[in-house]
């Protein structure tokens, strides 16, 4: 196997001393134009009192995704691997020959993924009980979450699916995907799921040419009252690119819900009047159905490998309402704050705002944050906590990434990015057999260009460590 000539200068050097940072990697800092002072790291072997590098270390920087690994190490450790959320139906009238005479009652307790596919089964769970009419409309029971703020604060773009604020009854991230097929000397697109109230103007030219950063080619304007929306794209699409796929959060919580679930019903031949109102599930109510998301083990290797940052905030507020209902992101931060304490980790500078890291707020120190990491390794919960991070080279976000070298396979890392920011946290195994959790933030108007750095960064632990 032939290593890339840039990580040779790294692979060369002998470790560093615990307080400070090797002379190579500094300068692969700066080929990459980013002063050694705006990066944070913290290197230490599991088993080691003391670092093997700690620099700028001790400082409270924006972690980005890498906070999930606070989120996910709280929710193992108060929720435990096992937990699962569930959705409930629930009906006050009776049901006479498949007819429910009165609404149709849905409470939600937070599911991080109820799918759509998941909708569909509860929904033919249902008229499998023999219901086959719904009279009153739909009743939302969203009242174990409470939560407020709008979509767009974080960039602006509150359309993105990423951008979607936490539920008790959120469904399929609120997202309906918009595909972009190549037919012939044109671009058909097909809306998923496809709503009435859901609009699609085509104006696409299909072009010839690699495909490249497609969306950077294609204009895509939103309206949405959060009832309806209609969505335009102009611009070209590279016929090379096959099929992508785009998707748009364009829906209020409850009408997104409404809409889907309508869809689903009547697709199965089933009927409902009326529309849907929010409401609580009266003392009196009689439970239908419900369905169980699967365990809290499956769903943080969801969230963590393509760094979901709508579960992790409803698996965040979750930890809320361990201390209070409605569970709110205060509940949820006051939660993890005394766990940490419970576990005597002191983390006084930590922010934790969503818990997801899609933040300016959240902030850490990498020291900090690689302290957690060593609690973790240390515990019961060590082979769940980091088999649900991306394998260097194998999967998630870290799939195309140190593929022909020796880190594939080797390391567990959690990569985090936003404007300004870039950042991994994880373990790796050195070649020595010995592990190590390594930390690495960079704060600096060229952090993009750092990815470079920290593959050489993980390169260099596994030759060095």
């Amino acid at each position: 196997m032939k290593i890339p000539a840039f990580f040779l200068l790294l692979i060369v050097s002998l470790p560093a001393p615990a307080s400070g940072l090797p002379e190579e990697l500094g300068n692969a800092l700066a080929k990459d134009g980013i002063p050694s002072a705006h990066a944070g790291i913290y290197i230490r072997e599991v088993s080691e009192k003391q670092p093997l590098i700690s620099w700028h270390a001790e400082e409270p920087m924006s972690p980005a995704s890498t906070m999930k690994l606070v989120t996910t190490y709280a929710a193992l450790s108060l929720l435990g691997p096992a937990h699962a959320w569930k959705t409930e139906a629930y009906i006050t009238g009776s049901i006479e020959n498949g007819r429910l005479k009165g609404p149709l009652i849905l409470k939600g307790y937070g599911d991080p993924k109820l799918d759509i596919g998941r909708l569909w089964l509860f929904v033919n769970d249902l008229r499998a009980r023999g219901l086959k009419e719904i009279e009153g409309g739909l009743v939302f029971d969203r009242s174990y979450f409470q939560v407020s703020g709008y979509p767009g604060k974080f960039d602006g773009k509150p359309y993105r699916p990423y951008n979607v604020l936490p539920d008790a009854l959120l469904v399929n991230f609120e997202a309906n995907s918009i595909r972009f097929v190549p037919d012939g000397n044109s671009v058909r697109l097909i809306a998923l799921p496809a709503f009435p109230s859901l609009s699609v103007s085509n104006h696409l030219k299909r072009t010839a040419g690699s495909c490249g950063d497609w969306e950077d080619g294609i204009d895509e304007q939103v309206e949405s009252d959060g009832k309806s929306a209609k969505l335009a794209y102009s611009g070209q699409f590279p016929a090379s690119c096959g099929e992508q796929e785009d998707e748009i959060a364009a829906y209020d919580h409850s009408e997104y819900l409404f809409q889907l679930f309508s869809k689903l019903w009547r697709e199965s031949g089933g009927k409902i009047e009326g529309g849907w109102h929010e409401g609580a599930v009266p003392p009196d109510a009689k439970l239908l159905a419900a369905t169980s998301s699967p365990p809290l083990s499956s769903l943080v290797t969801d969230m963590n490998k393509y760094s979901n940052n709508v579960m992790a905030r409803q698996i965040f507020l979750s930890l809320g309402a361990l201390k209070s209902l409605p569970a709110t992101e205060e509940s949820a931060r006051s939660q993890v704050r005394t766990w940490l304490e419970d576990k005597g980790l002191s983390f006084p500078e930590l922010v934790l705002d969503n818990g997801s890291g899609l933040s300016r707020q959240a902030a850490i120190s990498p020291m900090h944050l690689g302290e957690l990491l060593l609690d973790a390794y240390a515990g019961p919960l060590m082979p769940t906590f980091f088999s649900s991070l991306p394998i260097a080279g194998i999967d998630g976000t870290m799939k195309k990434r140190l593929g022909k070298t020796q880190v594939k396979g080797r390391a567990y890392i959690k990569t985090g990015s936003l404007d300004n920011v870039r950042a991994i946290a994880g373990l790796v195994q050195a070649k020595s057999g010995k592990r190590f959790v390594v930390v690495c933030i960079v704060e600096d108007p060229e952090a993009k260009r750092a990815k470079p750095f920290e593959d050489a960064l993980l390169v260099w632990i596994e030759q060095n460590g």
